[in-house]
């Protein structure tokens, strides 16, 4: 499985995503987090999160099925992240999005609007549940109330975050998701929500999704994400996962 990493810290001060992706005999994981809490906080957040999150997935029993896997290292990242700012007197969180893939099924774990995307037969879809206010938008889009842009810009406060408190919302299916040859899978944080989550995918973006050149689709992203050239862009990790044609 080809997997590519990239990130950009966009217009920001600091870059308070954070990542990682390991690879093991039976499987390959995942992981993107996206900090929020100040400059310094936020990036404390989603380090604390990725590192105590991949420390319990490997230390885990491997004959626990993956979703109780997956689901446990949440809990150990959440734990992690709540004493950390308990140690410092302060606050912050992160979302948390992480994959596994193994026999080509997919299973994942999400808290927080981070997108899980895949490319399929040239349709891109979102996996994983948006736990921001931008759902609860959507609906009044439908209404007329809101523009597909306004939801999307106005809609990004989260409803649910890994703090170390109680989750108000996560997304864990305990059924995998099957691969087939070519999907692409993309895990992110929002700094391409503009790019790959607008109401209709522009057709480069789609000639760019289906390209399998040399160029790592995860650079190409994150280059593409540069070129919009946002006063207000947003950190951007990318990681894409290639399961094979």
């Amino acid at each position: 499985m080809n997997v590519c990493i990239a990130q950009w810290i966009g217009k920001r001060e600091k870059q308070e995503d954070s990542y990682a992706v390991r690879s093991y005999p039976h499987g390959m994981l995942a992981i993107v987090c996206d900090g929020m809490g100040g400059h310094h906080f936020g990036a404390l957040a989603s380090r604390t999160a990725v590192q105590a999150f991949v420390a319990d997935f490997e230390a885990a029993d491997v004959a626990l099925p993956a979703p109780a896997r997956l689901r446990q290292a949440l809990d150990a990242a959440n734990k992690a992240v709540g004493e950390e700012f308990a140690r410092c007197d302060s606050y912050g969180g992160t979302t948390l999005v992480a994959a596994y893939v193994s026999s080509g099924l997919l299973w994942w774990v999400s808290v927080g609007d981070s997108p899980m995307l895949l490319w399929r037969n040239r349709n891109l879809l979102r996996l994983n549940e948006d736990h921001s206010l931008r759902a609860v938008y959507m609906e009044y889009v439908k209404m007329g109330v809101f523009t597909y842009e306004d939801a999307m810009q106005q809609g990004h406060r989260l409803r649910s975050a890994v703090t170390g408190d109680r989750y108000g919302m996560l997304d864990a299916p305990q059924t995998p998701y099957p691969l087939l040859p070519g999907d692409r899978i993309i895990i992110a944080s929002d700094g391409v929500d503009s790019l790959l989550l607008p109401q209709v995918l522009p057709e480069a973006v789609k000639a760019m999704l289906d390209e399998r050149s040399s160029r790592p689709l995860s650079a190409r992203l994150v280059e593409a994400c540069v070129q919009q050239n946002s006063p207000v862009a947003d950190n951007t990790t990318v990681i894409t996962m290639d399961w094979p044609s």
